[in-house]
C-alpha cells in the first residue's frame, strides 16, 4: 500500500504531539515509548522509523513544546493581549490543573536539567525566543534591562505555577497563584 508523500512527516508529528502532551503530564521518565505510540495509534516497532531513541524524541518534544508556547505568547500579543493578561492566564487554576496542555517550562524544566545536551540546547533555544519576545513588551527600556525583566518574570511565574501544582492544599495553591500574580504584576 502506497502512502501520500507527507504521510511519514504527519505520522512523526502526531507522535511528537502525543509525546509532548504525555511528557508534560508525567515527565520523561514517567512516560514510555509504548504508551506514546499507542496514543498515536501506532505500534512500538514504528517508533524507530521516526526517532533513533527516546532521547531523540525528548529533544523533538522540547523543541515542539517551546515553539508551541511561543506561538501562544505571540497569539496573545497579536490579539491585543497585554503582558498582564498573559500573567493572569499563566497563573490561573485552568493552567495549573491542565499541565498536559500548558507551558513546558513549568512541567519539564527539572527533567530537562537531567537530560542530554541536545535536549537542554532545544530548551535553551526555546527559552531564549520566549524571553526575547516577552522583552519586546518593554520597548522603553534598554534591551538588557527588558531582557532581565522578561527572565525574572518567567522565573517568577514558572516557580509559582510549579509550587501551586505541587501542593495538595487547594487553599494554599490558590494563595500561591494569587501571590505569584501580584509579584509578577509588580514587575510590569
Amino acid at each position: 500500500m502506497r502512502y501520500a508523500k507527507d504521510h511519514k512527516e504527519k505520522t512523526r508529528q502526531r507522535i511528537i504531539e502525543v509525546a509532548a502532551q504525555n511528557f508534560r503530564e508525567r515527565g520523561f521518565e514517567g512516560e514510555g515509548i509504548a504508551s506514546v505510540m499507542q496514543g498515536a495509534g501506532l505500534t512500538n516497532g514504528a517508533f524507530f522509523n521516526h526517532f533513533s531513541s527516546k532521547e531523540d524524541l525528548a529533544r523533538e518534544v522540547v523543541a515542539y513544546a517551546m515553539a508551541e508556547r511561543l506561538d501562544f505568547l505571540n497569539e496573545r500579543i497579536a490579539t491585543g493581549g497585554s503582558t498582564q493578561a498573559y500573567i493572569e492566564s499563566y497563573l490561573s487554576t485552568r493552567h495549573r490543573d491542565n499541565p498536559q496542555a500548558g507551558c513546558p517550562i513549568a512541567t519539564l524544566v527539572a527533567d530537562v536539567a537531567r537530560r542530554s545536551e541536545p535536549v537542554r540546547e532545544a530548551f535553551a533555544e526555546g527559552m531564549d525566543r520566549l524571553v526575547s519576545r516577552l522583552a519586546e513588551q518593554w520597548p522603553g527600556l534598554p534591551a538588557s534591562e527588558a531582557r532581565g525583566k522578561a527572565i525574572a518574570l518567567y522565573a517568577l511565574i514558572n516557580g509559582a505555577l510549579q509550587m501551586a501544582r505541587a501542593t495538595k492544599d487547594n487553599a494554599m495553591s490558590e494563595e500561591i497563584l494569587a501571590s505569584g500574580k501580584q509579584a509578577a504584576l509588580s514587575l510590569l
